[in-house]
Protein backbone atom coordinates (compact mmCIF):
# COMPACT_ATOMS: atom_id res chain seq x y z
CA UNK A 1 0.00 0.00 0.00
CA UNK A 2 3.17 2.22 -0.83
CA UNK A 3 4.24 2.07 3.04
CA UNK A 4 6.16 -0.30 5.18
CA UNK A 5 4.15 -1.91 7.81
CA UNK A 6 4.74 -3.43 10.91
CA UNK A 7 2.14 -6.30 11.83
CA UNK A 8 1.73 -7.29 15.65
CA UNK A 9 -0.58 -10.34 14.23
CA UNK A 10 -0.18 -13.04 11.75
CA UNK A 11 -0.65 -12.59 7.93
CA UNK A 12 -3.29 -14.33 5.92
CA UNK A 13 -2.60 -16.86 3.41
CA UNK A 14 -5.64 -15.95 1.37
CA UNK A 15 -6.00 -11.90 1.46
CA UNK A 16 -9.45 -10.68 1.79
CA UNK A 17 -10.33 -8.21 -0.93
CA UNK A 18 -12.05 -4.89 -1.10
CA UNK A 19 -13.98 -4.56 -4.08
CA UNK A 20 -14.13 -0.44 -4.08
CA UNK A 21 -10.55 -0.22 -4.93
CA UNK A 22 -9.35 -3.52 -6.12
CA UNK A 23 -7.02 -4.20 -3.35
CA UNK A 24 -5.57 -7.56 -1.44
CA UNK A 25 -5.19 -7.38 2.38
CA UNK A 26 -3.30 -9.75 4.06
CA UNK A 27 -3.41 -8.60 7.19
CA UNK A 28 -5.15 -6.11 10.46
CA UNK A 29 -2.65 -3.04 9.90
CA UNK A 30 -3.45 -3.18 6.09
CA UNK A 31 -7.11 -2.89 6.83
CA UNK A 32 -7.04 0.09 9.09
CA UNK A 33 -4.24 1.60 6.52
CA UNK A 34 -7.21 0.89 4.13
CA UNK A 35 -9.70 2.47 6.51
CA UNK A 36 -7.44 5.58 7.38
CA UNK A 37 -6.93 6.39 3.69
CA UNK A 38 -10.03 5.73 2.19
CA UNK A 39 -12.64 6.00 5.19
CA UNK A 40 -15.23 7.89 3.50
CA UNK A 41 -15.26 4.98 0.56
CA UNK A 42 -16.53 2.85 3.53
CA UNK A 43 -20.67 1.80 3.14
CA UNK A 44 -22.88 -0.34 5.68
CA UNK A 45 -21.98 -3.44 3.35
CA UNK A 46 -18.39 -3.27 4.56
CA UNK A 47 -19.61 -5.07 7.96
CA UNK A 48 -20.10 -8.20 6.88
CA UNK A 49 -19.86 -12.00 7.76
CA UNK A 50 -17.63 -12.76 5.15
CA UNK A 51 -14.92 -10.20 6.67
CA UNK A 52 -15.84 -11.25 10.45
CA UNK A 53 -15.02 -14.93 9.51
CA UNK A 54 -11.67 -13.87 7.62
CA UNK A 55 -10.49 -12.15 10.56
CA UNK A 56 -11.46 -15.20 12.32
CA UNK A 57 -9.90 -18.15 10.03
CA UNK A 58 -7.15 -16.24 8.27
CA UNK A 59 -5.65 -13.65 10.54
CA UNK A 60 -6.84 -16.27 13.94
CA UNK A 61 -8.19 -13.44 15.94
CA UNK A 62 -11.26 -14.98 17.68
CA UNK A 63 -11.78 -12.45 20.42
CA UNK A 64 -12.07 -9.59 17.96
CA UNK A 65 -13.80 -11.48 15.13
CA UNK A 66 -16.36 -12.38 18.14
CA UNK A 67 -16.65 -8.53 19.36
CA UNK A 68 -16.93 -7.67 15.67
CA UNK A 69 -19.86 -11.01 14.96
CA UNK A 70 -21.53 -9.65 18.45
CA UNK A 71 -21.91 -5.88 17.43
CA UNK A 72 -23.51 -6.99 13.91
CA UNK A 73 -25.68 -9.55 15.88
CA UNK A 74 -27.04 -6.63 17.66
CA UNK A 75 -27.61 -4.04 15.06
CA UNK A 76 -24.46 -2.20 16.53
CA UNK A 77 -23.43 0.84 13.87
CA UNK A 78 -21.07 0.76 11.27
CA UNK A 79 -18.94 3.82 13.07
CA UNK A 80 -19.02 1.22 16.15
CA UNK A 81 -17.80 -1.54 13.77
CA UNK A 82 -15.03 0.80 12.14
CA UNK A 83 -13.70 1.70 15.62
CA UNK A 84 -13.52 -1.82 16.75
CA UNK A 85 -11.79 -3.28 14.24
CA UNK A 86 -9.35 -0.02 14.47
CA UNK A 87 -8.77 -1.22 17.67
CA UNK A 88 -7.67 -4.62 17.09
CA UNK A 89 -4.12 -3.43 16.22
CA UNK A 90 -2.00 -0.25 17.49
CA UNK A 91 -1.83 0.96 13.69
CA UNK A 92 -4.25 4.28 14.01
CA UNK A 93 -3.52 6.55 16.61
CA UNK A 94 -6.95 7.30 19.61
CA UNK A 95 -7.24 10.62 17.54
CA UNK A 96 -6.99 8.74 14.09
CA UNK A 97 -9.82 6.15 15.24
CA UNK A 98 -12.19 8.54 16.63
CA UNK A 99 -11.46 11.08 13.66
CA UNK A 100 -12.52 7.67 11.17
CA UNK A 101 -15.26 6.76 13.70
CA UNK A 102 -17.19 10.69 13.36
CA UNK A 103 -16.83 10.54 9.71
CA UNK A 104 -18.62 7.41 9.23
CA UNK A 105 -21.20 8.89 11.96
CA UNK A 106 -21.98 11.55 9.68
CA UNK A 107 -23.36 8.88 6.84
CA UNK A 108 -25.74 7.12 9.41
CA UNK A 109 -28.97 8.63 9.57
CA UNK A 110 -29.00 10.15 6.47
CA UNK A 111 -30.85 9.21 2.99
CA UNK A 112 -28.69 7.33 0.04
CA UNK A 113 -27.72 10.89 -1.64
CA UNK A 114 -26.91 12.47 1.44
CA UNK A 115 -24.13 10.16 2.06
CA UNK A 116 -23.43 9.52 -1.74
CA UNK A 117 -23.33 13.88 -1.59
CA UNK A 118 -21.07 13.62 1.32
CA UNK A 119 -19.14 11.15 0.07
CA UNK A 120 -18.34 12.86 -3.67
CA UNK A 121 -17.49 16.29 -1.41
CA UNK A 122 -15.08 14.46 0.81
CA UNK A 123 -12.85 12.62 -2.46
CA UNK A 124 -13.28 16.70 -4.29
CA UNK A 125 -11.50 17.89 -1.19
CA UNK A 126 -8.61 15.03 -1.12
CA UNK A 127 -8.28 15.57 -4.70
CA UNK A 128 -9.34 12.37 -5.90
CA UNK A 129 -11.28 13.09 -8.71
CA UNK A 130 -11.85 10.49 -10.94
CA UNK A 131 -13.29 9.00 -7.69
CA UNK A 132 -15.47 12.39 -7.34
CA UNK A 133 -16.54 12.02 -10.87
CA UNK A 134 -17.78 8.45 -10.49
CA UNK A 135 -19.66 9.79 -7.00
CA UNK A 136 -21.00 12.62 -9.10
CA UNK A 137 -22.30 10.80 -11.60
CA UNK A 138 -24.08 8.00 -9.52
CA UNK A 139 -25.78 10.98 -7.37
CA UNK A 140 -27.51 12.45 -10.71
CA UNK A 141 -28.30 9.41 -11.66
CA UNK A 142 -30.11 8.92 -8.19
CA UNK A 143 -34.17 9.34 -9.06
CA UNK A 144 -35.59 12.88 -7.91
CA UNK A 145 -32.10 14.58 -7.69
CA UNK A 146 -33.44 17.81 -9.37
CA UNK A 147 -33.31 21.63 -8.69
CA UNK A 148 -30.59 23.24 -6.56
CA UNK A 149 -28.93 20.02 -5.44
CA UNK A 150 -28.76 19.07 -9.25
CA UNK A 151 -27.33 21.80 -9.74
CA UNK A 152 -24.74 21.94 -6.94
CA UNK A 153 -23.43 18.61 -8.13
CA UNK A 154 -23.26 19.53 -11.38
CA UNK A 155 -20.70 22.47 -9.97
CA UNK A 156 -18.41 20.22 -8.15
CA UNK A 157 -18.52 17.92 -11.19
CA UNK A 158 -17.52 20.78 -12.98
CA UNK A 159 -14.65 21.34 -10.40
CA UNK A 160 -13.43 17.72 -10.32
CA UNK A 161 -13.19 18.07 -14.35
CA UNK A 162 -11.15 21.64 -14.15
CA UNK A 163 -8.88 20.13 -11.19
CA UNK A 164 -7.92 17.13 -14.32
CA UNK A 165 -7.56 20.04 -16.93
CA UNK A 166 -11.14 19.04 -18.58
CA UNK A 167 -11.96 22.14 -19.75
CA UNK A 168 -14.37 22.14 -21.74
CA UNK A 169 -16.30 18.69 -19.33
CA UNK A 170 -15.90 21.76 -17.16
CA UNK A 171 -17.75 23.98 -18.94
CA UNK A 172 -20.59 22.22 -19.75
CA UNK A 173 -21.03 20.91 -16.44
CA UNK A 174 -20.91 24.94 -15.04
CA UNK A 175 -23.44 25.50 -17.59
CA UNK A 176 -25.79 22.95 -16.48
CA UNK A 177 -25.12 23.99 -12.93
CA UNK A 178 -26.28 27.69 -13.57
CA UNK A 179 -29.03 26.55 -15.42
CA UNK A 180 -30.52 24.60 -11.79
CA UNK A 181 -28.80 26.57 -8.90
CA UNK A 182 -29.11 30.30 -10.59
CA UNK A 183 -25.67 30.59 -8.72
CA UNK A 184 -23.25 33.50 -10.10
CA UNK A 185 -20.64 31.28 -9.49
CA UNK A 186 -21.50 28.60 -11.45
CA UNK A 187 -21.72 31.14 -14.49
CA UNK A 188 -18.51 32.69 -13.69
CA UNK A 189 -16.66 29.39 -13.51
CA UNK A 190 -18.14 28.33 -16.74
CA UNK A 191 -17.12 31.55 -18.33
CA UNK A 192 -13.75 31.05 -17.55
CA UNK A 193 -13.80 27.17 -18.18
CA UNK A 194 -14.53 27.97 -21.85
CA UNK A 195 -11.96 30.67 -21.93
CA UNK A 196 -9.35 27.82 -20.77
CA UNK A 197 -10.93 24.95 -22.80
CA UNK A 198 -10.68 27.70 -26.21
CA UNK A 199 -6.59 28.10 -25.70
CA UNK A 200 -7.06 31.34 -23.62
CA UNK A 201 -7.70 33.63 -27.33
CA UNK A 202 -10.09 36.66 -26.85
CA UNK A 203 -13.14 35.62 -28.93
CA UNK A 204 -13.74 39.05 -30.69
CA UNK A 205 -10.59 39.75 -32.69
CA UNK A 206 -8.94 36.24 -32.49
CA UNK A 207 -6.75 36.70 -36.09
CA UNK A 208 -4.88 39.31 -34.47
CA UNK A 209 -1.44 38.31 -33.10
CA UNK A 210 -2.38 41.29 -29.82
CA UNK A 211 -5.37 39.32 -28.68
CA UNK A 212 -3.45 35.81 -27.87
CA UNK A 213 -2.80 36.73 -24.27
CA UNK A 214 0.53 37.03 -23.21
CA UNK A 215 1.84 34.10 -20.56
CA UNK A 216 1.21 36.04 -17.20
CA UNK A 217 -1.48 36.81 -17.98
CA UNK A 218 -2.76 33.32 -18.53
CA UNK A 219 -1.06 32.36 -15.20
CA UNK A 220 -3.10 34.98 -13.71
CA UNK A 221 -6.18 33.20 -15.05
CA UNK A 222 -5.48 29.80 -14.14
CA UNK A 223 -4.57 30.84 -10.94
CA UNK A 224 -8.03 32.62 -10.24
CA UNK A 225 -9.48 29.71 -11.69
CA UNK A 226 -8.50 26.98 -9.45
CA UNK A 227 -9.19 29.44 -5.88
CA UNK A 228 -12.45 29.92 -7.19
CA UNK A 229 -13.31 26.16 -8.28
CA UNK A 230 -14.71 25.28 -4.65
Amino acid sequence: MGELLLCSHGLASVPYYIEDIALNVYSLEEMCCYLKQNIELVEPSFMDDELIYWIQTELKLLPLANRLQKLKSNGGSLSEFVKTLAEGCSYCTREEIDKMQEEVADFENKSETECRKIRADRLLQKKRYCAGIIEYKRLLDIPGVSGMLAGNIYHNLGTAYARLFFFQEAADCYKKAFERNKNPLSQKQQQMAEKLAGGMVLPVKAAAEDDVLPDDKIKQWKESYVRDCK
